[in-house]
């Protein structure tokens, strides 16, 4: 599948631009871990930017529903694979293999830095500092929906400090932010 096909996969199931924006994130940021070890861009970015497509219209299926449609589509088993795990109590599937483990780290991580963004006086990634989203991760009641326990699993998934993950995707998002809608109030 192109990264268009894969596009237009997304958006046509995805209404929400905040879901879109936020498989968008997760798209950059694994391109971008992809691009430092010397994996496959596209495959690893495909698993980034479908990984939630199905959510919206199939939460009680998701990703199951999307992986199903996936495979029918010829999607490389990578990728499928990659989303299954990043969802492991619904479909078994541990994140083991390296694009299943960074897809867990930046999932959450992403949608977490998005945050942090939204509430900074900028709104831009382009001046988020590390030392920010740690202490943010340690206010429970700043994006309360984000789970730091699946935050600080990631890291340990990739075999990165925490502090280290983080400064990678947010140096990932800053390299995107003008099309992502994150590099600051005049978007």
């Amino acid at each position: 599948m192109t990264r268009d096909a894969a596009l237009r996969l997304m958006t046509e199931h995805t209404p929400s631009e905040a879901l879109q924006r936020h498989m968008l994130c997760v798209e950059a940021a694994m391109r971008h871990y992809a691009r430092k070890l010397g994996e496959d861009e596209d495959s690893w970015g495909r698993a980034g930017l479908l990984h939630d497509f199905d959510y919206e219209q199939h939460p009680d299926d998701h990703p199951l529903w999307g992986m199903a449609l996936l495979r029918k589509m010829g999607e490389d088993e990578e990728v499928i694979n990659a989303i299954a795990a990043h969802y492991s109590a619904k479909t078994g599937v541990h994140p083991e293999a390296p694009m299943q483990r960074y897809l867990f780290a930046c999932d959450e991580l992403s949608g977490f830095l998005v945050a942090c963004v939204y509430v900074r006086p900028s709104r831009s990634i382009l001046d988020l500092e590390v030392k920010s989203v740690i202490k943010k991760l340690k206010t429970p009641a700043f994006a309360a929906g984000v789970s730091r326990a699946d935050v600080t699993r990631g890291a340990d998934l990739i075999g990165v400090p925490l502090e280290e993950h983080i400064a990678e995707v947010i140096s990932a998002l800053r390299g995107s932010a003008e099309s992502l809608g994150i590099a600051g109030a005049s978007d």
